[in-house]
Protein backbone atom coordinates (compact mmCIF):
# COMPACT_ATOMS: atom_id res chain seq x y z
CA UNK A 1 0.00 0.00 0.00
CA UNK A 2 1.64 3.18 -0.74
CA UNK A 3 2.41 5.94 1.74
CA UNK A 4 -0.06 8.98 1.86
CA UNK A 5 0.41 12.26 3.61
CA UNK A 6 -2.22 11.20 6.69
CA UNK A 7 0.14 8.08 7.25
CA UNK A 8 2.98 9.86 7.37
CA UNK A 9 1.41 12.85 9.45
CA UNK A 10 -0.23 10.24 11.96
CA UNK A 11 2.45 8.17 12.64
CA UNK A 12 3.29 7.34 16.06
CA UNK A 13 6.68 5.29 17.66
CA UNK A 14 6.54 2.73 20.30
CA UNK A 15 8.17 3.61 23.32
CA UNK A 16 11.41 1.81 23.68
CA UNK A 17 11.93 -1.58 26.06
CA UNK A 18 12.40 -1.00 29.89
CA UNK A 19 16.19 -0.13 30.41
CA UNK A 20 16.53 1.07 26.41
CA UNK A 21 16.68 5.29 25.88
CA UNK A 22 15.54 6.90 23.14
CA UNK A 23 13.82 5.61 19.59
CA UNK A 24 12.86 2.30 18.97
CA UNK A 25 15.66 2.08 16.26
CA UNK A 26 14.11 0.01 13.76
CA UNK A 27 10.81 1.54 13.44
CA UNK A 28 12.47 5.15 13.05
CA UNK A 29 14.42 3.69 10.51
CA UNK A 30 11.40 1.97 8.13
CA UNK A 31 9.77 5.06 8.33
CA UNK A 32 12.70 7.08 6.64
CA UNK A 33 12.64 4.19 4.27
CA UNK A 34 9.24 4.46 3.50
CA UNK A 35 9.82 8.61 3.34
CA UNK A 36 12.01 8.04 0.97
CA UNK A 37 10.59 5.08 -1.69
CA UNK A 38 7.48 7.76 -1.38
CA UNK A 39 9.52 10.41 -2.75
CA UNK A 40 11.30 8.25 -5.45
CA UNK A 41 7.70 6.69 -6.28
CA UNK A 42 6.61 10.84 -6.85
CA UNK A 43 9.51 11.52 -9.06
CA UNK A 44 8.47 8.57 -11.37
CA UNK A 45 5.18 9.45 -10.98
CA UNK A 46 5.70 12.72 -12.33
CA UNK A 47 8.14 12.09 -14.56
CA UNK A 48 5.51 9.62 -16.68
CA UNK A 49 3.24 12.24 -16.72
CA UNK A 50 5.56 14.50 -18.34
CA UNK A 51 6.02 11.93 -20.49
CA UNK A 52 2.55 11.60 -21.81
CA UNK A 53 1.79 14.75 -21.53
CA UNK A 54 5.03 15.08 -24.18
CA UNK A 55 3.63 12.92 -25.81
CA UNK A 56 0.03 13.58 -26.72
CA UNK A 57 0.54 17.39 -26.22
CA UNK A 58 2.58 18.16 -29.44
CA UNK A 59 5.35 19.90 -27.53
CA UNK A 60 7.93 20.20 -24.91
CA UNK A 61 6.73 21.22 -22.08
CA UNK A 62 8.45 23.78 -19.54
CA UNK A 63 11.07 21.90 -17.40
CA UNK A 64 11.67 24.39 -14.62
CA UNK A 65 8.72 23.38 -11.78
CA UNK A 66 9.64 19.99 -12.29
CA UNK A 67 13.84 21.30 -11.85
CA UNK A 68 12.47 22.78 -8.54
CA UNK A 69 10.18 20.00 -7.82
CA UNK A 70 13.34 17.55 -7.94
CA UNK A 71 15.70 20.40 -6.11
CA UNK A 72 13.01 19.95 -3.06
CA UNK A 73 12.95 16.22 -2.79
CA UNK A 74 16.98 15.70 -2.91
CA UNK A 75 16.83 18.56 -0.06
CA UNK A 76 14.26 16.15 1.78
CA UNK A 77 16.32 13.68 1.41
CA UNK A 78 19.45 15.64 2.73
CA UNK A 79 17.34 16.57 5.55
CA UNK A 80 16.32 12.66 6.24
CA UNK A 81 19.84 11.54 5.90
CA UNK A 82 21.07 14.14 8.90
CA UNK A 83 18.27 13.08 10.96
CA UNK A 84 19.59 9.57 11.28
CA UNK A 85 23.02 11.27 11.54
CA UNK A 86 21.95 13.35 14.42
CA UNK A 87 20.43 10.26 15.61
CA UNK A 88 23.05 8.17 15.44
CA UNK A 89 25.00 10.70 17.34
CA UNK A 90 22.51 11.74 19.97
CA UNK A 91 21.88 8.32 21.07
CA UNK A 92 25.60 7.23 21.34
CA UNK A 93 25.93 10.36 23.41
CA UNK A 94 23.08 8.78 25.41
CA UNK A 95 24.83 5.49 25.95
CA UNK A 96 27.91 6.34 26.51
CA UNK A 97 26.39 8.76 29.47
CA UNK A 98 24.43 5.39 30.52
CA UNK A 99 27.57 3.46 30.59
CA UNK A 100 29.23 6.72 32.90
CA UNK A 101 26.11 6.02 35.28
CA UNK A 102 26.33 2.59 35.73
CA UNK A 103 30.58 3.12 36.10
CA UNK A 104 29.45 5.36 38.75
CA UNK A 105 26.96 3.48 40.30
CA UNK A 106 29.37 1.06 40.60
CA UNK A 107 32.06 2.62 42.11
CA UNK A 108 29.26 4.07 44.60
CA UNK A 109 28.34 0.47 45.72
CA UNK A 110 32.06 0.01 46.62
CA UNK A 111 32.50 3.35 48.37
CA UNK A 112 31.49 4.07 52.14
CA UNK A 113 32.08 6.68 54.67
CA UNK A 114 32.86 10.08 53.39
CA UNK A 115 32.71 9.34 49.75
CA UNK A 116 29.21 8.18 49.92
CA UNK A 117 28.39 11.91 49.47
CA UNK A 118 30.44 12.58 46.67
CA UNK A 119 29.24 9.68 45.08
CA UNK A 120 25.72 10.75 45.41
CA UNK A 121 26.71 14.03 44.16
CA UNK A 122 28.09 12.45 41.13
CA UNK A 123 25.46 9.94 40.17
CA UNK A 124 22.89 12.98 40.28
CA UNK A 125 25.52 14.73 37.94
CA UNK A 126 25.84 11.57 35.47
CA UNK A 127 21.80 11.30 35.65
CA UNK A 128 21.00 14.15 35.11
CA UNK A 129 23.90 14.95 31.84
CA UNK A 130 22.02 11.59 30.87
CA UNK A 131 18.84 12.51 31.22
CA UNK A 132 19.77 15.83 29.18
CA UNK A 133 21.21 14.02 26.17
CA UNK A 134 18.00 12.09 26.20
CA UNK A 135 16.09 14.59 26.29
CA UNK A 136 17.77 16.88 23.27
CA UNK A 137 17.36 14.18 21.31
CA UNK A 138 14.20 13.64 21.58
CA UNK A 139 13.37 16.92 20.87
CA UNK A 140 15.47 16.97 17.84
CA UNK A 141 14.20 13.88 16.39
CA UNK A 142 11.32 15.06 17.15
CA UNK A 143 11.55 18.78 15.14
CA UNK A 144 13.26 16.84 12.47
CA UNK A 145 10.73 14.39 11.90
CA UNK A 146 7.74 17.14 12.16
CA UNK A 147 9.64 18.97 9.59
CA UNK A 148 10.31 15.98 7.48
CA UNK A 149 6.03 14.79 7.73
CA UNK A 150 5.51 19.41 6.61
CA UNK A 151 8.22 18.75 3.50
CA UNK A 152 6.52 15.67 2.53
CA UNK A 153 3.04 16.34 2.82
CA UNK A 154 4.10 19.68 0.93
CA UNK A 155 5.90 18.10 -1.76
CA UNK A 156 3.01 15.78 -2.43
CA UNK A 157 0.49 18.46 -2.53
CA UNK A 158 3.34 20.43 -5.28
CA UNK A 159 3.45 17.04 -7.07
CA UNK A 160 -0.26 16.70 -7.37
CA UNK A 161 -0.95 20.03 -8.44
CA UNK A 162 1.78 20.27 -11.04
CA UNK A 163 0.54 17.00 -12.57
CA UNK A 164 -3.41 18.49 -12.49
CA UNK A 165 -2.19 21.38 -14.14
CA UNK A 166 -0.09 19.66 -16.54
CA UNK A 167 -3.24 17.61 -17.45
CA UNK A 168 -5.09 20.70 -17.43
CA UNK A 169 -2.64 22.90 -20.19
CA UNK A 170 -2.30 19.37 -21.94
CA UNK A 171 -6.24 19.39 -22.59
CA UNK A 172 -6.27 22.76 -23.42
CA UNK A 173 -4.15 23.10 -26.03
CA UNK A 174 -5.53 19.54 -27.33
CA UNK A 175 -8.97 21.11 -27.29
CA UNK A 176 -7.27 24.46 -28.82
CA UNK A 177 -5.65 21.93 -31.71
CA UNK A 178 -9.12 20.29 -32.23
CA UNK A 179 -10.98 23.93 -32.59
CA UNK A 180 -8.38 25.16 -35.19
CA UNK A 181 -8.85 21.78 -36.86
CA UNK A 182 -12.55 22.17 -37.19
CA UNK A 183 -12.35 26.02 -38.09
CA UNK A 184 -9.73 25.61 -40.88
CA UNK A 185 -12.21 22.13 -42.13
CA UNK A 186 -15.11 24.54 -42.61
CA UNK A 187 -12.98 27.12 -44.11
CA UNK A 188 -11.88 24.44 -46.43
CA UNK A 189 -15.56 23.15 -47.17
CA UNK A 190 -16.95 26.85 -47.83
CA UNK A 191 -14.22 27.64 -50.22
CA UNK A 192 -14.72 24.04 -52.16
CA UNK A 193 -18.53 25.41 -52.31
CA UNK A 194 -17.68 28.04 -53.58
CA UNK A 195 -15.08 26.86 -55.89
CA UNK A 196 -18.35 24.70 -57.05
CA UNK A 197 -20.86 27.69 -57.53
CA UNK A 198 -18.41 29.69 -59.42
CA UNK A 199 -17.72 26.64 -61.87
CA UNK A 200 -21.92 26.41 -62.23
CA UNK A 201 -22.21 29.81 -62.68
CA UNK A 202 -18.98 29.93 -65.47
CA UNK A 203 -20.51 26.93 -67.14
CA UNK A 204 -23.92 28.47 -67.16
CA UNK A 205 -22.91 31.82 -68.83
CA UNK A 206 -20.36 29.63 -71.43
CA UNK A 207 -23.11 27.95 -72.51
CA UNK A 208 -25.60 30.70 -73.06
CA UNK A 209 -22.57 32.58 -74.84
CA UNK A 210 -22.21 29.95 -77.28
CA UNK A 211 -25.80 29.44 -77.83
CA UNK A 212 -25.94 32.99 -78.72
CA UNK A 213 -23.58 33.15 -81.05
CA UNK A 214 -24.29 29.51 -82.80
CA UNK A 215 -28.20 31.48 -83.34
CA UNK A 216 -25.99 34.54 -84.70
CA UNK A 217 -24.04 32.74 -86.77
CA UNK A 218 -26.88 30.13 -88.27
CA UNK A 219 -29.38 33.28 -88.98
CA UNK A 220 -26.14 35.02 -90.96
CA UNK A 221 -26.09 31.62 -93.16
CA UNK A 222 -30.00 31.77 -93.90
CA UNK A 223 -30.05 35.05 -95.57
CA UNK A 224 -27.27 34.16 -97.81
CA UNK A 225 -29.01 31.31 -98.37
CA UNK A 226 -32.13 33.22 -99.66
CA UNK A 227 -30.49 36.07 -101.36
CA UNK A 228 -28.72 33.51 -103.11
CA UNK A 229 -32.27 31.87 -104.44
CA UNK A 230 -34.16 35.12 -105.07
CA UNK A 231 -31.38 36.21 -108.06
CA UNK A 232 -31.32 33.03 -109.37
CA UNK A 233 -35.10 33.10 -110.03
CA UNK A 234 -34.75 37.10 -111.62
CA UNK A 235 -32.35 35.60 -113.88
CA UNK A 236 -34.05 32.47 -115.01
CA UNK A 237 -37.18 35.14 -115.62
Amino acid sequence: MPLTPADVHNVAFKKPPLGQRGFDEEEVDAFLDEVEQELVRLIEENNELRAQLERGGGGRLDPGPDRWLDAELDEVRNQLDRAQRDRAAAEQAARSAQMELERARSQGAMASGADSEQVARVLMMAQRTADDHLGDARREADGVLADARTRADDLTNEARASADTLERDARQRHQEAMGGLDAKRTATLRHIEELQQFERQYRGRLTAYIESQLRDHGGGEREAISGGRTGETALDI
